[in-house]
């Protein structure tokens, strides 16, 4: 757990120096992604507006927030919604950085509420397509990560040896990783320019009278790069019932400018059931025994809930389920709940 180091009035006094005619009468805590080294505040000003200011704890964070506000400047007129474009920003007396920008209305969607003929299935599938469409030479240029599917195959590999090394994973689950790593035919993508795992908090809806949700803006950009589109799928297929699954992956499909693979969703419950790992990495780092023994459990219980099975069963590959039409990309891992939905209602922590 990242420690709060600068109360709400401390960040208000930097939202007021960063913008001029900011002049706060309130402020309040604003959440932060689990494990960011990141504080924040809800600011109110004399003429009523409302503001986020997030100001860096550490130089990885204050990258990292650079990082996120660059590609909200990058995106901003090219999605149909809101972003968290920086209005100003200030430098902190530790050496790192607040940025402040107006705040979005609206609240996170909450996934596993989705049913398939919800319009909001379509409106985010098409909102992940237009994220997953934009030049990746927007993002490259801005210095952001960029990877070849290979090299990010390869990046997991590395992450899965160093699980291994802790002693703490569960042999079935090392197992049923390896093999999904090492098949080849999973990873053949086009790298696209991504949220970088993307969970229902960033994304903000409101309701209108009848209780239809808008989606009005995406927020935590910080972690955005060119990579696998499975990243920003992970929490769906985690949180997501399996026929919204589709509907959303069918309105992703069709709203793409070139077909996705028809392995993205493999390879989301791959990522989402990785979240255990790093969660387990984090508690490490932390360094306190009972968070570390804690990731261990959820561990043995996700060892438990899949028990021997494989992401993809080798051979050759099944079709698309007969309730997909052939523009979904969907996995044989969709033709029932996919196993990091079935883990006995627990999950990894969200990773931002």
């Amino acid at each position: 757990m990242i420690p709060v180091t600068r109360t709400p009035a401390q960040l208000a006094a930097l939202a007021s120096a960063a913008v001029p005619g900011l002049n706060p009468v309130a402020a309040g805590p604003f959440p932060v992604d689990p494990g960011a080294a990141i504080d924040a505040a809800l600011v109110e000003d004399t003429e009523g507006r409302s503001w986020i200011v997030r100001a860096s704890a550490s130089a990885a964070a204050a990258v990292e927030l650079n990082a996120g506000a660059a590609v909200a400047r990058i995106v901003a007129k090219r999605l149909p919604v809101s972003v968290p474009v920086p209005r100003g920003s200030i430098g902190t007396a530790d050496g790192g950085r607040a940025l402040v920008h107006t705040a979005i209305p609206g609240r996170g969607l909450k996934l596993a509420a989705i049913e398939p003929d919800f319009a909001i299935a379509t409106a985010l599938g098409q909102l992940i397509a237009t994220i997953h469409d934009q030049d990746p030479a927007l993002f490259e240029d801005a210095g952001l990560e960029s990877y070849t599917p290979d090299e990010y195959r390869q990046r997991r590999l590395t992450d899965l040896d160093r699980a291994a090394s802790t002693g703490r994973v569960p042999a079935n689950l090392l197992t049923r990783w390896e093999a999904a790593l090492e098949n080849v035919a999973l990873w053949q993508f086009a790298s696209a320019t991504l949220h970088g795992g993307l969970e229902g908090r960033h994304v903000l809806v409101t309701l209108d009278d009848e209780g239809e949700a808008t989606i009005r803006g995406v927020v935590g950009w910080r972690r955005a790069k060119v990579a696998d589109p499975a990243d920003d799928f992970a929490a769906i297929v985690r949180e997501v019932a399996p026929p919204a699954v589709v509907a959303i992956a069918r309105a992703y499909a069709r709203a793409r400018a070139t077909r996705p693979d028809r392995h993205l969703l493999t390879r989301a419950t791959l990522v989402a059931e990785l979240g255990y790992v790093t969660d387990l990495f984090d508690a490490l780092a932390a360094g306190y025994p009972q968070v570390v023994e804690d990731a261990t459990d959820r561990l043995r219980q996700l060892a438990d809930a899949v028990h021997d099975t494989e992401l993809m069963p080798s051979g050759p590959p099944a079709g698309p389920p007969a309730a997909a039409p052939s523009d979904v990309p969907v996995s044989p891992a969709q033709e029932g709940e996919p196993p990091a939905a079935k883990s006995a209602g627990i999950a990894p922590s969200p990773r931002p």
